[in-house]
């Protein structure tokens, strides 16, 4: 039996890995696949892709480790974004489920600097882009023009579309039927993923604050250190935080509690507050913001709904839906069309009149015509 690996949520560097495993979010690094790929000891493995994407850099190390890999690796992709692209890239063969996303777009950025920084991250930039563009022409053998057509434009693609484009190989659950799937998103639907990656520096701006201020109750099975970090040989891995402890000496101290003993602390705990509300709301008015630039291509109703209804949408799921709802409309019509056909007769007309047969074709379709839209 194949060994699965994971690649769910934004890909980060191996260094950040702790943070996301502390808070509990879904992530995946290069230190993931390389010790899942030496657990799998050259036996076949399958990676379980539904990724937004996330940091290239990172994507290129996982690249390698793939293609090193003496095993078959097969990736099986929900959906594959921007970096997460690249890691599909390098499996033997990828096959995308029926409902399913694959997006590539330009790497991106950001500097500050006169215009010769300007101008280096630029550079930079096109860089890396030939990197991504490169694994791409060995998988699907497009042309390096193409692709960065493609690119350029933040392309989405269905299952259908990236099987014909050859960025994947095939389905999971086997050859779709006819009928489904769609060619692609319209103009309107081209963003930019919105791809939740924590900074290298505030990741360890945040391991200084829970290391000086112990904030919160650790988890379990820890006493102190570094979040994510157990007990070695019996003591505390950080003796600085082993001073901090409850009466007990052995036990974790609430948020609460230690505010209480270290009221110089609390100085710290506002701006952390602070910063994560003000994060929390250009969050979403970034979300807003790019749910009005999809505004054309949905309906007024579900664009209220992605913003502000029960089970509210970043632009990219709103996207992704409306792309499965047109998909299984378009099935739906083909299968309406065909039914209503056979009932009208027009499979009966034939390529040429037989002897007798003075009935004129362009009747036959005429009389469908009228049918279809209400005449007689």
């Amino acid at each position: 039996m194949a060994k699965k690996i994971n690649v769910k949520g934004p890909v980060i560097s191996s260094d950040s890995k702790w943070i996301y495993d502390w808070l509990g979010w879904n992530s995946c690094c290069p230190a993931d696949i390389e010790k899942g790929l030496e657990e799998a000891g050259g036996e076949e493995v399958v990676l379980e892709i539904s990724s937004y994407g996330g940091i290239v850099v990172s994507g290129f190390e996982i690249y390698k480790l793939l293609k090193e890999y003496k095993g078959k690796v097969t990736a099986h992709v929900i959906s594959a974004m921007s970096a997460a692209t690249v890691i599909a890239c390098g499996a033997d063969e990828v096959l995308m489920s029926d409902a399913a996303l694959f997006m590539i777009h330009n790497t991106s950025t950001r500097a500050d600097g006169d215009y010769r920084d300007m101008e280096m991250a630029a550079e930079s930039l096109r860089e890396f882009n030939q990197g991504i563009i490169d694994v791409y022409v060995k998988k699907t053998g497009l042309s390096e023009e193409k692709l960065q057509e493609l690119m350029d434009r933040d392309t989405y693609m269905s299952s259908k579309k990236a099987i014909e484009l050859g960025f994947a190989d095939g389905y999971i659950f086997g050859k779709e039927e006819d009928g489904g799937g769609e060619e692609d998103f319209s103009p309107a639907m081209v963003l930019n993923a919105g791809i939740p990656v924590i900074p290298e520096k505030k990741a360890n701006e945040l391991r200084m604050a829970l290391n000086a201020a112990a904030l919160g109750e650790l988890p379990a099975g820890q006493t102190g250190g570094q979040p994510g970090k157990e007990e070695e040989n019996g003591s505390d891995a950080d003796s600085s935080i082993n001073e901090n402890k409850g009466k007990e000496g052995n036990e974790s101290m609430t948020l609460e509690e230690f505010l209480k003993e270290n009221p110089e602390g609390q100085a710290a705990v506002d701006q952390m507050a602070a910063a994560a509300r003000k994060e929390g709301a250009d969050s979403e008015r970034n979300r807003l913001k790019e749910l009005d630039a999809i505004a054309a291509s949905v309906s007024e109703e579900k664009l209220r709904d992605a913003k502000y209804g029960k089970n509210a949408m970043n632009a990219m799921e709103l996207a992704h839906a409306v792309l499965l709802e047109d998909a299984k409309k378009s099935k739906n019509y083909m299968e309406e069309a065909v039914k209503d056909s056979e009932e009208s007769g027009v499979d009966d007309v034939k390529a040429s009149p037989e002897e007798g047969d003075t009935t004129d074709e362009s009747d036959v379709m005429a009389s469908f015509v009228n049918k279809k839209r209400g005449g007689k």
